[in-house]
């Protein structure tokens, strides 16, 4: 249990922590960083507010959401849902995991996982659809909710979703200490060295699961998670 001291503060979104995470897939534990979540509910009255860019900042309508409400649920706990509504990019990212654990069941794989977004608010949508994630969409508090996670998740090897998200947890990271090596593994794979953690993390640098590069990488992809999980 964490101590007063270890409460997650700048974190808004409880991350989603499947049954077998702990367990790991070949011993390690992994922990996925999407992007952000997105409403489209704009004849919300808290919706101005909720998904502000400037305010960036959820929080004071977890509990007051009527969407969520409604359904007896709370926006921080978003991970878990978006994991449970089985989304095509998650399906997508499912595939990988196929040969290593020799099955192709999404709830199976995705029990061994933990996972949430690194933005740590609602962005609004555009239209009933989703909007790209911009560098403008983050703050400093997603990188400090992004350290609270991994003290609390302590993941072995952490797998970062699209360009947007790795510029902060790996490119401007100031605990990656192999950064000038990415030729070394083609950009794809690097460590982190973080005080609070009794171990180094291997961070996996992939193209978002909804993107058309994504599939074109797949086979080379399904290579790096492979020679990741052999060795930290």
């Amino acid at each position: 249990m964490n101590s007063n001291a270890d409460v997650p503060v700048a974190r808004f979104f409880t991350p989603f922590v499947g049954k077998e995470y702990w367990k790991g897939i070949k011993g390690k534990k992994i922990l996925v960083i999407g992007a952000s979540f997105y409403c489209s509910k704009r004849m919300c009255p808290y919706y101005n507010q909720c998904t502000s860019v400037e305010l960036k900042d959820s929080r004071p309508f977890d509990g007051l959401c009527p969407a969520y409400l409604k359904a007896g649920k709370t926006l921080s706990n978003e991970p878990s849902y978006v994991v449970e509504e089985v989304p095509r990019t998650y399906k997508n990212f499912a595939k990988c995991f196929f040969k290593v654990l020799g099955t192709e069941d999404f709830f199976n794989i995705w029990n061994h996982l933990a996972f949430t977004n690194y933005i740590q608010y609602f962005l609004p949508a555009v239209g009933e659809g989703f909007r790209a994630t911009t560098f403008n969409d983050a703050s400093e508090r997603d990188f400090e909710a992004f350290l609270e996670t991994i003290v609390e998740l302590q993941p072995d090897v952490v797998m970062v979703w699209g360009s947007v998200v790795n510029q902060d947890v790996i490119y401007k990271n100031p605990y990656v200490v192999d950064i000038d090596d990415d030729g070394k593994n083609e950009g794809y794979l690097f460590h982190m060295v973080y005080p609070k953690l009794s171990h180094s993390v291997l961070l996996v640098n992939s193209y978002h699961p909804s993107s058309y590069a994504w599939f074109l990488d797949l086979p080379k992809f399904e290579k790096i998670l492979e020679k990741s999980l052999r060795s930290i």
